[in-house]
């Protein structure tokens, strides 16, 4: 049986029943996190230009999914769209992480896409929600693991391996075949991309390409439904995607336990609204902060050991330390340590385009350095005081998030809370309460969509 068929074969085939507890109670988390950050994601800066093209395209359509966080319905394709923008628009999604130093967004795109089909074809209930995100979650997570040297190419997989979580989501609620399936599988890939282009130059486009991977996983699932076929040699053929773009392929991790261990069981969700290559560091800080009850006066350096995967929040340095909208400040080592080390907590409003004014932390940004070391996957912070004082942090491996180190019910909940008062407008408490506790007993609702509804 080619890879491609086990693949298939197990995205069409589990069923609610076949999930195990933890990986039914992981999908709620991952429901309720997507939600609540996607409805800030609509409140941020150039949201509104995504709505206005969604606006335009859907005039004379029928309105069927809900785009979150505004009055607005559109075709599940459009509505899909803007719902993945808007999910990666604030940089605070779920991680699959791969060991301790970086790592891939699943859940902005497998729930977009589960919500957008649910809307258009009516009558889904939370049992085959929580399914379709736990089976597609599962899969996405698999297939990134078997190109486990994909950071070290201009490829991002985030985007990349999210057009197959899309179809699966969107696929398992139009019941696909094993052969549909493939096939849907297979257009994805015709239409796969994402590279770092957008993050190295701090463009908004950086989240439209997770809007992308929803639209073209919808797409590619409808299609399949409609019997058109696919490439079956989408990931190993001689031009399959691991040949294609990661000149490797580790097979036994993407089948390893395949049926038996659900890797959205592994998924984390983020400490701090920002690049997940420097929650490691930003905890160091926090600790060292803590710890010495220091002051921004007090200053004087702040060096950074870590892994090469830093790289992206920190190089070029001087470019980091001067970030000039909120895509790079959510990219930016230097302004979010200087927001950990000046402020309790680190949030939303840190990573704003008004925050840039803060003369405080913009000059502490200017301190800081980072030092990366390949053979190190722990990081440290040396924080240097004016008195000539060094204060350093243990060595710190999984980061706030990790799931080895995760975020514990209620502070899911707590953010979720404080993520809906960011939208693009007001939502009163009793909608979001509502749509909350509908997310949490999925299991035992007949509409899953209503939670959506609640949140626009």
């Amino acid at each position: 049986m080619s890879l491609e068929t086990r693949i298939a074969k197990h995205a069409a085939a589990v069923r609610f029943d076949d999930l195990p507890e933890e990986a039914v109670d992981a999908a709620k988390k991952e429901i309720l996190w997507t939600l609540g950050t996607s409805v800030a994601g609509a409140g941020a800066i150039g949201s509104e230009l995504v709505l206005t093209v969604v606006r335009d395209l859907s005039q004379g359509c029928a309105g069927d999914a809900t785009v979150i966080g505004y009055e607005k319905r559109a075709p599940a394709l459009l509505a899909g769209f803007a719902n993945g923008v808007y999910a990666k628009a604030v940089e605070y999604e779920d991680k699959h992480w791969m060991g301790n130093t970086h790592a891939y967004a699943i859940g902005v795109a497998v729930v977009p896409a589960a919500f957008a089909m649910a809307e258009h074809l009516g009558g889904v209930d939370g049992k085959a929600m929580v399914n379709a995100v736990a089976v597609a979650t599962d899969v996405q997570a698999r297939l990134v693991n078997g190109a486990p040297n994909a950071i070290k190419t201009s490829f991002n997989s985030t985007y990349m391996f999210s057009h197959f979580g899309a179809t699966i989501a969107a696929g398992r609620l139009l019941h696909l075949t094993e052969e549909q399936m493939i096939n849907a599988l297979g257009i994805a890939y015709t239409q796969v991309a994402g590279t770092f282009q957008a993050h190295h130059e701090g463009s908004l486009a950086v989240r439209m390409q997770m809007g992308f991977c929803v639209r073209n996983g919808i797409f590619a699932a409808l299609m399949a439904k409609a019997g058109m076929d696919g490439p079956h040699e989408f990931l190993s053929g001689r031009s399959g995607l691991y040949p294609a773009f990661y000149r490797e392929c580790d097979e036994e991790a993407i089948v390893k336990d395949l049926g038996a261990m659900f890797w959205g069981t592994r998924l984390g969700f983020k400490g701090y609204p920002c690049c997940a290559a420097m929650h490691q560091a930003l905890d160091a800080l926090f600790q060292v902060k803590q710890a010495h009850k220091i002051r921004p006066e007090q200053i004087a350096a702040v060096d950074v050991y870590g892994s090469p995967s830093m790289a992206i929040t920190c190089a070029p340095i001087e470019a980091k330390r001067h970030p000039r909208n909120h895509v790079e400040q959510e990219f930016s080592l230097p302004w979010a340590a200087a927001c950990a080390l000046a402020d309790e907590r680190l949030g939303l409003g840190h990573f704003r385009d008004a925050a840039l004014t803060d003369v405080t932390k913009m000059a502490l940004a200017q301190k800081v350095a980072a030092h990366m070391d390949p053979k190190d996957e722990q990081v440290y912070a040396v924080v240097t005081l004016t008195d000539e004082r060094k204060l350093t942090s243990a060595r710190l491996c999984a980061p706030t998030g990790h799931p080895d180190n995760p975020l514990p019910l209620a502070e899911i909940i707590r953010r979720y809370d404080d993520c809906v008062t960011y939208g693009p407008r007001p939502l009163s408490p009793e909608r979001t309460r509502r749509a909350r506790d509908i997310v949490l007993a999925l299991p035992d609702v007949q509409d899953a969509t209503e939670a959506i509804q609640l949140l626009a």
